[in-house]
């Protein structure tokens, strides 16, 4: 490996270069690699003609006395160009310029190996970070379930203040994110072990911590995501506090960052937002997120979306009356559950309380779906009947029979005797008094009311409030849910060519009736409607 020495005005230096090989600049500028390979190459050239000397000047003179190509085809001899400006010649000049690119490259290649050790030890020190966090996380939710709840969030706040206050911490928007969804998370527990006093003391003190949290936030709002802005607004309505009343500002500051990158956000991110509303009345941006969540839930594809996310987008969006979903919106949402109800695989397909939550939102936003959608919930919520672990609650029962009813929805008799035999064979003491009432009235409204089945549900609602002594006696008509009862039984009533078998039916069902309360019976002149606490 010949070496040659750079003389420089600034520096010298020796350099070991393998002619025709590869040298460790040639990933950065491969155009520079060649200029440089080739110098280097002209360099030695000049140093191996050097050695001849004087041997060949002789002869160089001796051939410039004899004419050459271009003179003997007539062509004008070539001249020689100007001289160099710098006072270095020759390979002195390629030398000098080698040696400026190699420091150049140096330079560039130590700058670039600076900054990715930089930034290896930021994302080191931020995952050591999230770690921490996630397991302070773990510790407060075991922590929290035992006797003293209180000193639990205590100390979690005073080991996260001393995080945010270590600048080694790398403390980013994900890990103030985080923070605050720990709190939401360990809040409801916390609350039920602690006092009246103490329920407040630690409101007060989750309000100072947040409110730190937020602040520490603000200075990064440009790097919030959708993700991030959705489950911040989550986290502040499962703690009941609105950012706004903590920071000025910080509601519609999230709100704006969630829309600015909607187009990232999930079918989770969506129904967080809209639950959060929801849930604390906010109206954020004047009703603008609003009209760009709508907006975009009727002009995107809805494939992100699980049967519990379109279940809470609906459901929010009932109690939000500034949203006022438009029609295009709600088919999207109802053709999306369709598409839920008919995959193939098991983890997509709506569990029951998805599929109450969702009947009971489309009855109070008075929009009917299909009749394949509405057969379709329906059959499933007699599959899952019959399924151990994931059979529907006699509430969810209540508000499908209900919702089904007061859509007109068509259903199968099959499947109504399914769902009203599941709910009579269920434990009383799982069942309240509005169930029975509810499903007796949808029964009748859907025309698949059995006296049979009228009888087993005045048996089982009389044995409740007898077992649980909610009434003095049997005065079933004081209360406004069980009403629904005498609407069912005029459904039943018997035309006037009816056997005198059905008619003896029917008198000892309104005789059953008339013996809880016979002075009430002259009073129900009309038909009553359905309950209106039938919620979820």
């Amino acid at each position: 490996m010949p070496e040659l020495t750079v003389i420089s005005p600034y520096k010298s230096c020796t350099f070991s270069y393998l002619l025709g090989g590869h040298h460790s600049f040639n990933r950065y500028d491969c155009r520079a690699s060649r200029r440089l390979r080739h110098s280097w190459s002209r360099v030695a050239d000049s140093k191996c003609q050097g050695q001849q000397g004087e041997q060949q000047k002789p002869s160089q003179t001796k051939a410039s006395s004899q004419p050459t190509s271009r003179q003997a085809a007539g062509q004008p001899k070539r001249t020689a160009g100007p001289k160099r400006p710098s006072h270095y010649t020759g390979h002195q000049v390629d030398k000098l310029y080698i040696y400026q690119l190699t420091l150049h490259h140096t330079q560039t290649e130590h700058a670039m190996m600076c900054m990715q050790k930089q930034r290896k030890q930021a994302a080191n020190q931020g995952r050591c970070t999230a770690a921490y966090i996630r397991a302070q996380k773990d510790k407060l939710m075991q922590s929290v379930r035992g006797p003293q709840p209180d000193l639990a969030l205590d100390s979690f706040f005073t080991d996260m203040s001393a995080l945010c206050s270590r600048s080694a911490s790398c403390i980013d928007h994900t890990h103030l994110n985080a923070i605050p969804g720990a709190i939401a998370k360990a809040w409801t527990p916390a609350w039920a072990g602690l006092g009246q006093q103490k329920q407040q003391q630690a409101r007060h003190q989750m309000h100072a911590f947040l409110t730190k949290m937020l602040q520490k936030l603000q200075p990064l709002l440009s790097d919030v995501g959708a993700r991030e802005a959705a489950n911040l607004l989550w986290s502040s309505a499962k703690l009941g506090v609105d950012p706004h009343a903590l920071v000025p500002g910080m509601t519609d500051s999230l709100a704006c960052q969630f829309m600015a990158d909607m187009d990232a956000a999930t079918g989770q991110g969506f129904a967080n937002v809209l639950v959060a509303c929801a849930k604390l009345q906010l109206s954020p941006c004047q009703g603008g997120l609003f009209k760009a969540i709508l907006n975009q839930l009727a002009t995107t594809d809805l494939s992100k979306f699980d049967p519990q996310n379109v279940a809470n987008t609906l459901h929010s969006l009932v109690t939000l009356p500034a949203a006022a979903p438009s029609i295009e919106v709600l088919y999207a949402l109802c053709k999306r559950f369709r598409s839920l109800l008919s995959s193939r695989h098991t983890c997509e397909l709506p569990d029951a309380q998805s599929i109450a939550n969702t009947m009971w939102a489309l009855r109070e936003l008075r929009h009917a779906p299909t009749d394949e959608l509405g057969m379709c919930m329906v059959g499933r919520m007699v599959a899952l009947s019959r399924m151990p672990g994931q059979q529907p609650t006699p509430q969810a029962i209540s508000s499908v029979l209900l919702a089904c009813a007061e859509l007109t929805l068509p259903v199968k008799q099959a499947d109504i005797d399914g769902l009203a035999s599941f709910l009579l064979s269920t434990d009383r003491q799982r069942v309240f008094k509005q169930h029975y009432a509810n499903t007796a009235w949808s029964l009748a409204v859907l025309g698949h009311l059995r006296e049979e089945q009228l009888e087993l549900l005045l048996d089982q609602l009389f044995a409740l409030s007898v077992s649980r002594r909610e009434l003095s006696g049997p005065s079933l008509l004081q209360d406004v849910d069980l009403r629904q009862l005498y609407p069912a039984l005029e459904w039943l009533q018997p035309p006037q060519n009816a056997t005198i078998q059905q008619g003896k039916a029917w008198l000892k069902l309104k005789g059953k009736l008339n013996s809880w309360d016979p002075a009430q019976l002259a009073t129900q002149t009309h038909i009553l409607g359905p309950s209106s606490s039938a919620q979820l």
